[in-house]
């Protein structure tokens, strides 16, 4: 395939296939043309770096359910690749997401929440709950643990499990303190005050920087990415084509997943199954994607479908405003509720 063909080719098609799906065909191309990439890529500005000036640093944050990890992730790759919603167990499985600068490659690595057995089978958690967090402690440069500022009951102490899965953590990882949410908390001293607490007890990790963010509002995110950065070594690039190990349809059935959890009460969306039920590419190059939500009860489908569909059409609205940030091309997504066969 000569250089020619692929300018050519549809661009659209070009930076799908290459950044963001591990299953399509390899293309068959040499050195050079393997680095074309679309003019809203990661900032290394289209140049082609020898290996010896590659630095890249592996990065995971850990902590309690509902801490905020994947919106940081958000953030700091500028991009909404990892679904996130204000309810528990949003994140279902490790998944990566890359950010590019200049010469370095950071690789974040998204995990659940940490829980207990007891949760796992109150929930009904798969094992990747157990064992993806540990994984990516065990693989990571640097660590970040994640403290809810706002949560009056968990803020002021490092939960057990986070301090037992540190056991997997390699002796050169770094390990930093993250306190989020910081925009929610009027009195500054409170924050001052957890510092001292979570810094100056022997029970606690040492903790090589501290920092203060709001995942939410992007405050202190830029100092969080520049150390990072700072931080990372002259080694090979995990990734050379892609933004995340995870494929779209992925993305698109985890981003309804999210949603569903912020519009809907109670235990409702944990227990809606979610199916890919149509996937393809429009002519201009974005997507065109139908999503089968099907659900244990007939009230569930009530409730989604009441008001002429009012809360379905903006369900849908949220996930393709999502995915657009995520993929920076035009999504549209398609929802179909339907009641599950009784079998």
């Amino acid at each position: 395939m000569t250089l020619a063909t692929i300018k050519s080719a549809s661009r659209a098609q070009l930076y799908f296939l290459k950044r963001f799906s591990f299953h399509a065909a390899k293309w068959n191309v040499n050195t050079c043309q393997k680095h074309i990439l679309s003019e809203d890529d990661n900032n290394n500005n289209g140049l082609i770096l020898p290996q010896s000036n590659k630095k890249c640093v592996k990065v995971a944050f850990i902590g309690l359910p509902n801490v905020g990890k994947s919106t940081l992730v958000n953030q700091l790759s500028r991009r909404s690749i990892c679904p996130a919603s204000a309810k528990v167990h949003t994140t279902m499985h490790k998944a990566d997401a890359v950010y590019i600068e200049n010469d370095t490659q950071i690789v974040f690595m998204d995990t659940p929440g940490l829980v207990s057995m007891r949760e796992m089978k109150k929930y009904k958690l798969s094992k990747s709950f157990r064992d993806d967090p540990l994984i990516s402690i065990s693989e990571a440069d640097v660590i970040g643990i994640i403290q809810d500022v706002t949560n009056v009951y968990t803020r002021h102490k490092i939960s057990n499990f986070v301090i037992d899965s540190l056991q997997n953590k390699r002796e050169d990882t770094s390990l930093l303190l993250i306190l989020n949410k910081v925009d929610k908390i009027k009195k500054k001293t409170v924050l001052l005050d957890l510092t001292r607490l979570l810094t100056n007890s022997e029970i606690y990790p040492k903790f090589d920087d501290i920092f203060m963010i709001s995942a939410l509002t992007g405050d202190g995110i830029d100092d969080l990415r520049n150390y990072l950065l700072d931080s990372a070594k002259v080694t090979e690039w995990k990734y050379e084509d892609y933004d995340t190990n995870q494929n779209i349809e992925s993305i698109i059935v985890e981003t309804v997943r999210a949603k569903l959890m912020d519009a809907l009460p109670f235990q409702m969306p944990y227990t809606i199954k979610l199916q890919m039920e149509q996937f393809g590419y429009n002519d201009d190059g974005g997507i065109d994607s139908a999503v089968l939500l099907i659900c244990p009860k007939q009230s569930y489908v009530r409730t989604l479908l009441k008001r002429k569909g009012e809360k379905i059409k903006f369900i849908a609205f949220q996930v393709e405003k999502n995915l657009r940030s995520a993929f920076r091309k035009s999504v549209f997504v398609r929802l179909i509720v339907k009641q599950e066969e009784k079998k």
